[in-house]
């Protein structure tokens, strides 16, 4: 690590491992990435049926933050799993690969005043980061740094719920990120020939190693230094040493949805009285950092069937061996896949411009904490409203670096959230009473037979509802004059020259659907914002609208 670059990159998650790739792929620019976790090398990472490894508390790849406790869900503080690795979240994360709705981001450009990033501005970026496993179209790109596949041969579970979800009446979308997303379908997976599409794997690990790009493991930067009005710099903790590197163009932060707020406001970039109340100096007010977090939470049906047809029967241990076997092998089996190839997008009512709720189907039996139960099998769908009106915030616990970040994501904060996450429920349960499924079905699991009222369902909801792991906004942009913003169009961090934020905090509003695929987005959009280069020219395609 030298003493100076042009860039410094914190954060080397989905974000950050994409600017570190393209800012240096000239050799024009020396890029120094830096992450506090480790090295994702590990067949836990790589192989997707490791996620059960590294998607737990005790897991060195994982922060696994709490909530505050959520007063709609009795008081619980909820799991915020984020990735603490090279490739950030899209190294632990479920591997779902899903853009959202096109109209979402009209709507970013139309309601949001987020002018230059509506679907047609951001289409040529989403195709220029994807390698997807089939035909390019329009809509689609098999050119892309990040492998992107449909799981082609269904488990009998996973082709039920096709099958069921057009009993019930729902159209079947053969690209759901294509022109329809409405329906019921194929869920893409970022996997690639049998292993995890990470950030890091596809943007830092199959490019040759470049002497302008130094990527930093282990440093936990403890603040941004503003001089006379202009980021000039990080300081940083390797081990026992302090360490100040200074960037000669700017400081791009990509610690993410949590991080990013909280080492700004450690840095003295914030909400005046509350950095002043933990002893910080206030080096520039910036009152909505923080603000505008959104997540999207899920309610859960599970049901127990007497058929050996769930993934839970893999768990024995000659069959877990097997899967061991085939993976290292040749990257094959059960192993090589994730567990969500199926899912769908519905509107809870007509009048609703695009889809609002989401279901992920899982082909297993789960017990607590999402751990499979190898005693039983089952199926799992989970179901949430994909544009929730709460909204909440983060901010600091004190003034130490080393301390998490409070947590607040004021669920069902309103009325109409609560009436989605219902509606979910119910729509799953019809869907899952469909002839495909009767011969699968030997009991709910959950909700359970009894719980059928509104006051039943609601009070199922604040015991079981959590989080789909999708949290962003807390930096939102906005155009000049937007109040809410805290980084102009050009993701530049208002009032202060030479800082960038570039990760899932700029959001203004949360696509509909997981967001990882949108993260790419901004990031590779970001990198020709940054370079100066003239973005890709929009792309005016039609898309799928309700009404």
């Amino acid at each position: 690590m030298k003493s100076r670059y042009d860039y410094i990159i914190v954060g080397a998650g989905t974000a950050g491992c994409v600017l570190a790739h393209r800012l240096s792929e000239s050799g024009q620019y020396s890029v120094l990435l830096l992450e506090h976790g480790d090295d994702d090398r590990s067949w836990i990472i790589q192989m997707p049926a490791g996620l059960r490894s590294a998607f737990k508390p005790t897991s060195k790849y994982n922060y696994w933050f709490k909530t505050t406790p959520q007063r709609q869900l009795n008081n619980r503080a909820i799991d915020q799993p984020r990735g603490k690795v090279l490739g950030g979240s899209s190294s632990i994360n479920g591997m779902t690969f899903l853009r959202g709705n096109p109209r979402d981001y009209d709507d970013w450009a139309d309601i949001e005043g987020c002018t230059g990033w509506s679907f047609a501005d951001c289409l040529p970026y989403f195709k220029k980061l994807e390698r997807r496993d089939g035909p390019a179209d329009d809509y689609r790109s098999h050119s892309g740094p990040v492998g992107v596949k449909t799981q082609q041969d269904l488990n009998p579970l996973n082709a039920a719920f096709l099958e069921a979800g057009q009993q019930a009446g729902h159209g079947l979308t053969d690209d759901v990120n294509g022109y329809v997303q409405e329906g019921v379908s194929r869920f893409e997976m970022s996997v690639e020939k049998g292993v995890r599409s990470s950030s890091a794997r596809s943007y830092l690990h199959a490019q040759e190693k470049r002497a302008n790009l130094d990527v930093v493991t282990g440093v936990k930067v403890l603040r941004v230094i503003v001089q006379n009005g202009r980021a000039t710099g990080v300081e940083l903790a390797k081990g026992r040493r302090i360490h100040r590197v200074q960037a000669s163009r700017e400081v791009v932060m990509s610690a993410g949805v949590f991080g990013t707020p909280q080492i700004l406001m450690l840095s003295g970039i914030g909400p005046e009285k509350h950095l002043r109340e933990h002893g910080i100096e206030v080096v520039h007010p910036a009152p909505m950092l923080g603000e505008n977090l959104q997540d999207h939470l899920e309610a859960h049906i599970q049901v127990e069937t007497d058929q050996p047809v769930s993934l839970n029967r893999y768990l024995k241990p000659h069959l877990m061996l097997w899967a061991g076997l085939q993976w290292f092998g040749w990257k094959g089996g059960v192993a090589s896949i994730n567990q969500c190839n199926v899912g769908a997008f519905l509107r809870t009512d007509a009048d609703v411009t695009h889809p609002n709720i989401q279901f992920h189907f899982f082909p297993v039996f789960f017990g607590d904490n999402w751990i499979p139960n190898p005693s039983k099998n089952g199926y799992r769908l989970g179901a949430g409203p994909m544009r929730p009106e709460s909204r909440g915030r983060v901010r600091l616990a004190s003034a130490n670096p080393m301390d998490a970040p409070l947590i607040d994501p004021n669920y069902l904060a309103t009325e109409r959230d609560w009436y989605e996450m219902r509606q979910g429920l119910k729509m799953g349960r019809e869907l899952l009473s469909q002839p495909a499924f009767k011969d699968f079905h030997r009991r709910e699991d959950l909700p359970g037979v009894n719980v059928r009222t509104d006051a039943q369902l609601d009070e199922f909801i604040r015991k079981d509802a959590s989080s789909a792991f999708h949290p962003c906004g807390t930096a939102r942009m906005g155009a000049n004059g937007d109040e809410r913003a805290v980084v102009d169009l050009n993701l530049k961090l208002r009032g202060i020259e030479g800082l960038r934020i570039v990760d899932a905090s700029v959001i203004p509003a949360v696509p509909s659907a997981n967001i990882n695929a949108c993260v790419y987005m901004i990031a590779e959009k970001a990198a020709d914002l940054i370079l100066g280069k003239t973005p890709l020219t929009p792309e005016f395609v039609l898309y799928h609208r309700a009404i």
